[in-house]
C-alpha cells in the first residue's frame, strides 16, 4: 500500500473524476485491486461475459461446420470463395480474440500484458475490417449477376484477390490499434480520498491526452460508413432490378434468353453440392437432340425416295416417317421443357444465394450500429460512462460487444436459407456418429 499526492492535472489524465488538487490515497496493493476487480465484475460484466461464452460457443461450433461443408462439398464458385472467407475470419475471431476479450473481462483492473491488449485490439479490427470488404465483393458479385448478366461475370481467381487484396487493406486501416491501445492506469474510488489503482486493456496512458486515438476512430466510422453506403446502393439496385423483371427473371425461357444463359451459366449452378448426377447433367440437351435427329436423317429418306421404290413401300416409309417425326416433336417438347424447368430452378437458386449473402450482410451492419453509437458517445461525452448506475454500466458493456452477433449467427442464416447445407451438416453428423459408435 502507498499514499501518494496527485495534482489534479495527473489524475484527468486518467479519469477526469478524482477533485483538482485534493491529496488522495491511492491503493496499490494486489489485494485491494483483486476485490476491487471482483465487485465490479459482479455487478458490470456478468451480462456481458454470459453473452460473449454464448456467442464464442456458437461461433467456433457454426463456422468450423460452415468450412468444413463449404470446403469439401460445395461447387467452387465465388459464393464459396466469399462463404470461406467470411467463415474463416469468424473462426479467428471466435478461437482468438473472443477468449481475450473473456480474459480482459474477468480481469478488467488487473490486465497488465501490454503485447496481448495490442495484438488482441489489432486482430479484432483487422478481421471485422475484412469481412467489410469481403461483404463488398460479395455485393458487386451478386450486383454483375442480376443486374449485369450479359456482360463478363466475375471469377472464382478474382474473387480471391479481392478477398487478399481487402485483407491487405484492412491490416493498412487496423495497424494504428497496435500503437494507440496498451495499458491505461485508472485509479478506482473506493472510499472519501481513497482511490485503487486499476490497469486495463483500452487506450495507452501515452495517448490518452492526444487526438491519435480519436482520428483513428473517425477513419474506421468514415470507412465503415462508407461501405455500409455502398452496400446498400447495391442491393437495393439489385432488389429494384428483381421487382421490375418479376416473374419473366425466374421464367423465361432459354430460346428467348439464351444469350443470359450463355454468359450466366456459372451464377445459375451455384449453392450447388459436387454430385456425380448432379455433374452428368449436361445444359446442351437440345443440341445433342439436333445432331442424332437433324437433316442427315432428312437427307437419307429423300435420297431413298427418289431410287425409284415402288408405291407401297414408299406409303410404308412415309407412315413411319410421319410416326418417327411425332415423335421426335414429343420428344423435343418433353427435352425443353425439362430444360424451361430447369432454368427456372436454377435462377430461383440465384435469387435464393443473393437473398441469403444480403442477410448475411444485413446482419453485419445491425450488429455494428450499436458498438458505433457507444464508441461515439464515449468520445463526444467522456463523463457518460462514469454518471451510469451499475445497472447502466452493465447495459454499457454489453451494446460495446453487440458487433459478435455477426460471427456467430451467420451460420444460423446459412441453415435456413440453404437446404442443401442442412443436408449436408445431418449428413456429416451421421458419419461422425457412426465414426464414434464404430470406436466404441
Amino acid at each position: 500500500m502507498g499514499d501518494y499526492n496527485i495534482t489534479g492535472a495527473n489524475v484527468t489524465n486518467l479519469t477526469n473524476t478524482i477533485p483538482t488538487r485534493a491529496p488522495i490515497l491511492l491503493l496499490r496493493d494486489e489485494a485491494s485491486v483483486g476485490k476491487t476487480n471482483d465487485i465490479v465484475f459482479n455487478k458490470v460484466y456478468i451480462p456481458s461475459f454470459i453473452y460473449t461464452i454464448i456467442m464464442l460457443v456458437l461461433g467456433s461450433l457454426g463456422n468450423t461446420v460452415v468450412f468444413y461443408i463449404y470446403f469439401t462439398r460445395w461447387r467452387k464458385t465465388t459464393s464459396r470463395v466469399f462463404i470461406l472467407a467470411l467463415a474463416a475470419f469468424d473462426l479467428i475471431n471466435s478461437f482468438i480474440t473472443t477468449p481475450t476479450e473473456l480474459y480482459f473481462m474477468l480481469n478488467w483492473f488487473q490486465t497488465t500484458n501490454g503485447v496481448l491488449c495490442k495484438f488482441s485490439r489489432f486482430l479484432t479490427f483487422m478481421m471485422n475490417n475484412c469481412s467489410s470488404f469481403t461483404l463488398l465483393g460479395i455485393a458487386v458479385d451478386r450486383y454483375m449477376n442480376i443486374c449485369r448478366p450479359l456482360r463478363t461475370q466475375m471469377s472464382t481467381k478474382q474473387a480471391k484477390i479481392i478477398v487478399f487484396a481487402g485483407t491487405f487493406v484492412a491490416v493498412l486501416f487496423a495497424w494504428p490499434a497496435l500503437v494507440v491501445y496498451g495499458i491505461q492506469t485508472i485509479p478506482v474510488p473506493v472510499a472519501p480520498k481513497t482511490y485503487v489503482v486499476g490497469h486495463l486493456c483500452l487506450i495507452e496512458d501515452s495517448f490518452v491526452e492526444t487526438n491519435y486515438p480519436l482520428h483513428f476512430v473517425i477513419v474506421l466510422l468514415t470507412g465503415n460508413l462508407l461501405i455500409d453506403v455502398t452496400l446498400i446502393i447495391f442491393y437495393t439496385t439489385i432488389a429494384i432490378q428483381v421487382i421490375k423483371r418479376g416473374s419473366s427473371f425466374l421464367c423465361a425461357a432459354p430460346g428467348t434468353d439464351r444469350k443470359f444463359s450463355q454468359t450466366n451459366s456459372q451464377s445459375l449452378t451455384e449453392d450447388v453440392i459436387l454430385d456425380d448426377q448432379t455433374s452428368r447433367k449436361s445444359p446442351s440437351i437440345l443440341k445433342k437432340f439436333a445432331n442424332r435427329y437433324g437433316g442427315s436423317q432428312e437427307k437419307s429418306d429423300n435420297e431413298e425416295e427418289m431410287k425409284g421404290l415402288n408405291s407401297s413401300k414408299q406409303r410404308s416409309i412415309k407412315k413411319t416417317n410421319s410416326g418417327g417425326a411425332a415423335d421426335k416433336r414429343a420428344k423435343f417438347n418433353r427435352q425443353r421443357s425439362m430444360s424451361i424447368q430447369s432454368e427456372e430452378v436454377r435462377r430461383a437458386r440465384m435469387i435464393k444465394i443473393t437473398l441469403m449473402l444480403f442477410l448475411v450482410t444485413l446482419l453485419f451492419m445491425l450488429s455494428f450500429i450499436p458498438y458505433c453509437v457507444i464508441v461515439i458517445i464515449r468520445y463526444v461525452q467522456p463523463y457518460y460512462y462514469t454518471s451510469l448506475s451499475d445497472t447502466g454500466k452493465a447495459v454499457y458493456q454489453f451494446i460495446l460487444r453487440s458487433y459478435l452477433l455477426s460471427m456467430s449467427l451467420n451460420p444460423v442464416i446459412y441453415s435456413f436459407m440453404s437446404e442443401k447445407f442442412r443436408e449436408e451438416c445431418k449428413n456429416s453428423f451421421r458419419k461422425i456418429l457412426r465414426v464414434v459408435k464404430a470406436r466404441n
